[in-house]
């Protein structure tokens, strides 16, 4: 613990005063110090000191034993304005300290393995944060399983007092969770507090695939249906996206081969490493191994600056004639239960106020663009309203588990 004074000497939380200090001033450095009593009370216990010595008429006692001089007297009123000095500011840092009255040991629950998009930003988060919350410490805990269902599932059983946050895609993922493998959890159970990450996707494949063109690639899976193998990701919007585009196409769902794991990096290495014929994948987060694939098409209704194809629409219409739902995109999401936000508004808003500001710091913004992670504020309403009606849009076309 940091000494409370700011004296002449300090180490570990004792008080080193000068040999020969009066009998008052170190006994009042004492009491000040075993009873944590503010700057105030160490004031008016030297200020009757002095009075006292005063009255006495006896000047204080020198080092080497003499008394009186005026010398004494200002090395004492020196004493007496350091310690003040020292004791007024922890009590002014902690009066500045951000607010946050909830846990101090707080957990980002990620359903994912390490390394994918929810977990990067978790990662990035917990670093910064902490100092935004009053010095409470963030840990990150993956809890993979079943495209993020189990995780979401285990989170639910966690304490809704502030102990834990869900940080995760809202859409598809957790969406999918309720959806497609019917956990255990309700949408309703969910608040989603911001989406900081809202990434559209990508359908690549390898740097040396002979598929030059989505038509091409079209042409290959109606000529050989089962034989083209796609990297997925059982519960997200991606997974979807190839049942819409075979819908559309007149093809039946099995024309594809869907190779599954379970987190967005091994999608990428199994694509980039030639592992699969093809995958459709969050866009920003693949940046990283871009000089190893190829874009056929930006699943996105607008094109984009950093991959050079086509959006799928735009594609789709000109090649086939037709134009398809697009329910791919990835909202990354700092969630909390309902219930958190029902029983503790004073604590969701002390938690909001320091995620903002952590948003704002120089060094977190620096850090995230390093890393690519965007930096967005929707905020709770903005962002339940999108997480809202994507979720009626995935509930249209999402396919029972088995």
């Amino acid at each position: 613990m940091a000494c409370p004074f700011l004296c002449l000497s300090c180490q570990h939380n004792k008080m080193f005063l000068p040999k020969g200090s009066p009998c008052s001033l170190r006994r009042a450095f004492l009491i000040a110090r075993s009873a944590r009593s503010s700057a105030l009370d160490i004031y008016s216990w030297q200020v009757e000191s002095c009075l006292a010595s005063k009255r006495n008429n006896r000047p204080a006692m020198h080092r080497d034993g003499q008394r009186g001089g005026k010398a004494m007297a200002i090395r004492r009123r020196h004493v007496l304005t350091v310690a003040a000095a020292g004791l007024s500011a922890p009590l002014l840092a902690r009066a500045q300290t951000p607010a946050w009255d909830g846990p101090r040991r707080i957990q980002f629950v990620v359903p994912f393995n390490a390394g994918g998009s929810a977990d990067t930003m978790a990662r990035g988060l917990a670093q910064y944060m902490p100092e935004e919350l009053g010095g409470a410490s963030i840990s990150v805990v993956n809890r993979p399983g079943a495209s993020g269902a189990a995780g979401a599932a285990w989170f639910t059983q966690q304490r809704d007092d502030g102990s834990a946050f869900l940080v995760m895609q809202c859409i598809p993922f957790l969406a999918n969770a309720i959806l497609r493998f019917d956990a255990p959890i309700k949408w309703d159970q969910f608040s989603i507090l911001n989406i900081q990450w809202n990434d559209y996707a990508v359908l690549v494949v390898p740097k040396d695939s002979p598929y030059k063109t989505l038509p091409e690639l079209v042409a290959a899976v109606k000529e050989k249906p089962g034989t083209i193998s796609s990297a997925v990701m059982a519960g997200s919007g991606a997974y979807i996206q190839h049942f819409i585009l075979l819908d559309k196409l007149g093809l039946p769902r099995d024309a594809l081969r869907y190779v599954t794991y379970d987190g967005g990096a091994p999608v990428r290495t199994a694509v980039a490493g030639g592992h699969v014929n093809m995958t459709i994948v969050a866009a920003k987060s693949t940046l990283g191994v871009q000089d190893r694939v190829r874009a056929l098409a930006v699943v996105d209704d607008e094109p984009s600056s950093d991959w050079p194809a086509p959006p799928i629409n735009q594609a789709l219409q000109d090649a086939f004639g037709f134009t398809m739902p697009l329910v791919s995109n990835y909202a990354v999401s700092l969630i909390a239960q309902s219930s958190f936000s029902r029983k503790h508004p004073e604590l969701q808003k002390q938690f909001l106020e320091a995620y903002q500001r952590t948003l704002r710091r120089a060094d977190y913004q620096e850090a995230a663009a390093k890393a690519g992670i965007p930096t967005q504020w929707y905020g709770p309403e903005r962002s339940t309203k999108v997480a809202n009606e994507a979720f009626e849009t995935l509930a249209t076309y999402a396919p029972k588990q088995g």
